[in-house]
């Protein structure tokens, strides 16, 4: 045969596969085998004959006479099909729904121009088979591919807008990309929602209503209040392949069903499809791809079921192979009704069976975890600018709020949008979870920067806005030197030329450290993200003063001079900048409060600390005794519930300890098993700043903190650890301040890594966690890492521990120790993402007795969103020295966002309830931002009106939430 007479054959078989042997051969042995398995579930007797009757349908296909050729086959599968027509019926009342699909990961291992150019093949190759396959249907999830689109091949992305209103093309995406669900924190996924609907409404006039479906196939596991924010956002089905257990992980609960509803701990419920044969299912000749549906109807009595199939994760979707396929399969008479479909209406139809029939379908009401655990803390730069970036943009939109209502400022909303977008899209499995190349680290960080400076400017921005109206002058004692600075005031020469540091210390957060005016009396402005009153010591940075540094006092509203702890002169680009710790005391609710820097001598004395010999201090709180040649301490107790920690020379509390794992592949998803036993770090300096010591070496004077400063070596290694501890008699904790020098890059034998250890004596066996507007407690899940958000909270037999961070998300709790990673040095799929310096704040709480979650939420929070330090002028004012705009007056709630609504006329208030009480919650508001509204409406996530009580009045906000819930009010 000639090569040319061969390829002729050859496209005859593929334009004409009903009249292919092969084809022929596959559909005879595809329904024998279907048949098989309807007949394993019919009775002992069915079940029987119908084996008798597929056995006689064999014989009969296996003794077609070869002579006979093509049709001699072809006669002996119909007759075979006749013999089993009896099953053929029963086939019939089963229903596949086929949906074309193309799993696109967003910058997994290539780069985001690839990511664009994977999005345009596929979508162009779908819109092809379109055109040749009438009624082929395809879903596509993801807002973040069609807006690529929309920007770089704006003709595709109109035929993709035809072929969505005809109905062929199924829009699956409620999220702007098939995220994270236990490490994107509550407010981004309300803005994963909110951003998404409102843009699938305006470019495809799509309501929530017509995209009811969360698609997230390949998400690494899904936290317990998540159905919350479905239900709160229009989605009714949620579609996962990834629900816990695999990766030989610890799975929370037992086997999943492919269908079960998922329940939040608000009662908030969600239908669960959970893929079972995969989302990347390539259909080949011979798969028998709807032997599911009886397993699917034995289990729950559903004679229908959803089958995915397609090319994907470096997109791709269906080939013109699958859907001749699929084609043929709709004229075989032993086999269910294969149909092209859509996601929806395969669900659609699953909720109005099991209403009808009143099927009850299992009922989960736990997270869905664990999966690939290594995620909870590979790529850790990642995952510090994805923590920063949501702090920042939640108190980039209240400080804007405050700002446009108070200083006539214009809230800049659209970069507030592009903040949230770049934040947002880093959310993807393999982004944030940290499971990606090189170049996903580098956009990721580039992301990052933009929000830093977005956000950064605009805080400063409406920080100086509102710092503009304050009576500064009104704070200036009683003295000559003060009256001088008023006559400057007078002359409009009060405020010394701008001399600051420029930029500095706005590398991350685009928010420069403070620079201020006058010329002996230095005004700062405290601003508190949070809605309560708040106490904590901050940092502060003045410049250029001629003062003397070491005798600077914080004068408050009241005359009241604070000391402040001076901890020495930075070079700054050829300024002088002085850096102090400083605690400003009842700094009110979402509001500020001004003080005075200048020379004297303090008036007040704050809870202090007692210093004392071998490195041990004491605060009303604490007694503390910290390790001179290692990173911990070596004993802590608590005064109010007795609780006390004893170390040795071989254990000590807090400390940061080295070690490797044996790598196993896989090494950004994995965690492999201890090499040897982890090692506490060495110290080779330590020092006290804050005490001084006579000249017997005997401690003089009760400061208000001391900071302890340790240089640690990383033993075998060229990296190091700076680590900063404050001891402060304000509350009983101490906290560190951790700058990493990491230079190790792992290998195919090990994982090098550092980690916090803390051990924990007297503890109960359970430890409760931070999810996303929530909590959960667990206990040692099997020693496997786990993650949380801001805290980590351990009951003991004496009080409590909590365990704060700012940028983590790995803990561990096993064997009576608490653990949190700090960085560990994957290698696959990027070789070397850790090599950097870092910054990692954490802090040790001992309370007296176990705290409620919504006390732990706040301290989250606090710890989360520090003090804010803003600069001032030397100025008369009408704004008072102090001022709340925004307070929480319920305890068991949170306030979590305070912004201007999507349509710019009216101003939203979301609230957290965290202990489990159902009721009303409380907020009250400043007259400056209630100013105009005179409605207050609950709304859902999409800012839509939904059922429930809201009200306004006298300034309080108060809204029905509903236990573990939230709720989103809108005034207008």
């Amino acid at each position: 045969m000639s090569a040319d007479t061969f390829s002729r054959i050859r496209r005859e078989f593929r334009d004409n596969p009903k009249n292919n042997a092969h084809n022929w051969i596959c559909r005879a042995e595809v329904e024998v085998g279907f048949a098989r398995v309807l007949a394993e579930a019919q009775p002992a007797d069915k079940a029987a004959a119908w084996n008798a009757l597929i056995d006689q349908a064999v014989k009969t296909i296996d003794s077609a006479d070869p002579s006979a050729g093509f049709e001699g086959l072809k006669k002996a599968i119909l007759e075979a099909e006749s013999i089993m027509a009896e099953i053929g019926k029963e086939a019939k009342t089963y229903k596949v729904h086929c949906i074309g699909h193309g799993h696109i990961d967003m910058n997994w291992m290539w780069s985001w121009p690839e990511t664009v150019a994977t999005t345009y093949d596929t979508f162009a190759s779908v819109l092809a088979l379109m055109d040749e396959y009438p009624g082929f249907t395809y879903a596509q999830s993801q807002a973040s591919v069609y807006a690529l689109i929309e920007k770089h091949f704006p003709e595709l992305f109109e035929k993709i807008k035809a072929r969505v209103k005809e109905g062929v093309w199924e829009v699956t995406a409620a999220h702007w990309v098939e995220g994270d669900k236990n490490i994107a924190s509550g407010e981004s996924l309300c803005n994963h929602f909110l951003r998404t609907r409102k843009y699938f409404e305006e470019k495809f006039g799509l309501a929530p209503e017509d995209v009811p479906i969360d698609w997230e196939p390949d998400t690494f596991g899904h936290a317990n209040t998540l159905p919350s924010f479905l239900a709160r956002a229009g989605v009714k089905y949620y579609y996962c392949c990834r629900p816990g257990g695999g990766a030989e992980h610890f799975m929370i609960g037992g086997e999943r069903p492919a269908l079960f509803y998922w329940k939040a701990p608000d009662g908030s419920k969600v239908l669960v499809n959970q893929e079972k044969t995969w989302y990347n299912s390539d259909s080949r000749p011979g798969d028998n791809i709807a032997a599911p549906v009886v397993r699917i109807f034995k289990e729950h009595g559903i004679r229908e079921w959803l089958y995915v199939y397609g090319v994907g994760n470096h997109g791709g979707g269906p080939t013109r192979a699958e859907l001749n396929y699929l084609v043929a399969m709709k004229d075989w008479p032993i086999y269910p009704v294969i149909e092209f479909s859509t996601t929806k209406k395969y669900l659609d139809r699953v909720s109005e069976v099991v209403e009808k029939e009143g099927i009850k379908l299992p009922e989960i009401d736990h997270e869905l975890n664990f999966e690939f655990t290594g995620c909870y803390t590979a790529q850790s730069l990642i995952k510090q600018a994805n923590r920063f970036g949501e702090n920042y943009l939640v108190e980039a939109e209240t400080m804007a709020t405050i700002a446009s209502k108070v200083a006539g400022l214009p809230y800049q909303k659209a970069l507030l949008d592009e903040g949230w977008i770049n934040t947002i899209f880093n959310h993807f499995h393999d982004i944030l979870p940290g499971s990606g190349v090189r170049e996903t680290r580098e956009r990721a960080m580039g992301m990052f920067q933009e929000v830093g400076a977005i956000t950064g400017a605009i805080k400063r921005r409406s920080g100086v806005g509102l710092a503009s109206k304050i009576n500064t002058a009104s704070l200036l004692p009683d003295t000559p030197e003060a009256y001088a600075e008023l006559e400057s005031i007078e002359k409009g020469k009060a405020n010394a030329t701008w001399e600051a540091g420029p930029g500095t210390g706005a590398m991350v957060t685009g928010l420069s450290r403070i620079s201020t005016g006058g010329r002996r009396f230095f005004p700062i402005v405290i601003y508190n993200p949070c809605a309560w009153e708040r106490s904590e010591p901050t940092m502060v940075s003045i410049y250029d003063i001629d003062t003397d540094p070491a005798r600077m006092v914080a004068i408050d509203e009241e005359g009241n001079k604070h000391p402040m702890l001076y901890l020495g002169e930075a070079w700054n680009w050829g300024h002088r900048e002085y850096q102090y710790v400083f605690t400003p005391k009842d700094v009110p609710a979402l509001g500020y409060k001004t003080y005075l820097f200048t020379e004297g001598t303090p008036s007040v004395q704050p809870a202090s600390v007692d210093v004392k010999r071998d490195e041990t201090f004491e605060t009303p709180s604490l007694k503390v005794r910290f390790d001179r040649m290692q990173s911990g301490m070596l004993s802590l107790t608590s005064k109010e519930s007795g609780w006390a920690f004893c170390g040795d020379k071989y254990a000590s509390l807090g400390e940061i300890q080295y070690y490797k794992e044996r790598a196993r592949g896989m090494t950004a998803w994995r965690i492999g098993d201890f090499i040897g036993q982890p090692v506490n770090l060495v110290a080779d300096s330590y020092g006290v700043k804050g005490s001084t010591h006579d000249w017997s070496g005997v401690p003089v004077g009760n400061p208000e903190c001391v900071v302890i400063e340790r240089n640690l070596v990383v033993p075998g290694t060229t990296s190091s650890v700076k680590l900063h501890a404050l001891v402060h008699g304000l509350k009983p904790r101490i906290d560190f301040i951790v700058d990493l020098d990491w230079r190790e890059i792992g290998n195919s034998h090990e994982t090098p890594a550092l980690r916090i250890c803390i051990p924990v004596p007297g503890h109960q066996g359970r430890a409760i966690y931070e999810t996303a507007f929530g909590s959960i407690e667990r206990d040692e899940c099997g020693g496997e890492e786990v993650p949380s958000l801001r805290y980590a909270h351990i009951p003991l037999d004496k009080g409590a521990l909590t365990l704060l961070q700012d940028c983590k998300y790995g803990h561990c709790y096993k064997d009576g120790k608490l653990t949190l990673t700090l960085v560990r040095s994957s290698t696959d799929p990027d070789h070397a993402p850790e090599v950097a310096k870092s910054t990692v704040r954490f802090s040790i709480i001992l309370n007296e007795n176990e705290l409620d979650r919504a006390s732990l939420t706040r301290l989250g929070m606090e710890w989360n969103h520090p003090l804010i330090v803003l600069p001032a002028n030397m100025q008369k004012g009408d704004a008072p020295t102090k001022q709340s705009y925004a307070e929480c007056l319920s305890a068991n709630a949170v306030v979590t966002a305070l912004r201007q609504s999507e349509d710019g006329k009216g101003l939203i208030v979301r609230v957290s309830e965290l202990n489990g009480v159902s009721g009303s919650v409380s907020v009250k508001l400043d007259a400056s931002l209630t100013s105009g509204y005179t409605k207050a409406e609950v709304v859902d996530l999409i800012e839509r009106p939904v059922a429930g009580s809201a009200k306004l009045e006298d300034g309080v906000v108060t809204v029905d939430v509903p236990a573990h819930g939230m709720a989103t009010v809108k005034l207008s």
